[in-house]
């Protein structure tokens, strides 16, 4: 049986953790809400890798579909996610990746449909 002073501990360790991962939460989104001065250089980390965050309008509107379609392509997984707070968000260099496996996979009629 753990003791108050083990108990204590865990507590302590446990609020330090949330304290960052709400620092954490904090920085992305002000990193996502920063303007770019250069619109045409994406964020990037680094490692080189596209920081730039969606939220699930925007999502929608770059793939042309509705809010629920998207959603349940979120949460099967199809369409790779983070969840921020309470948020969806979206990397572009995931959702890119998705449009680009789909246009990858149409049908030949699909492709020179008008």
């Amino acid at each position: 049986m753990p003791t108050a002073s083990h108990l204590r501990n865990l507590k302590q360790a446990l609020d330090s953790w949330r304290r960052a991962l709400e620092e954490f939460e904090s920085a992305l989104l002000e990193l996502e809400e920063t303007p770019d001065k250069n619109e045409e250089a994406p964020k990037r980390s680094p490692t080189g890798q596209n920081l730039r965050l969606l939220s699930l309008p925007e999502v929608c509107l770059r793939l042309g579909e509705e809010r629920t379609v998207v959603y349940q392509r979120l949460r099967s997984g199809e369409i790779p996610s983070l969840k921020l707070g309470h948020a969806l968000k979206i990397r572009q260099a995931d959702l890119q990746e998705y449009m680009k496996g789909q246009h990858d996979h149409r049908s030949p009629s699909q492709k020179t449909a008008p």
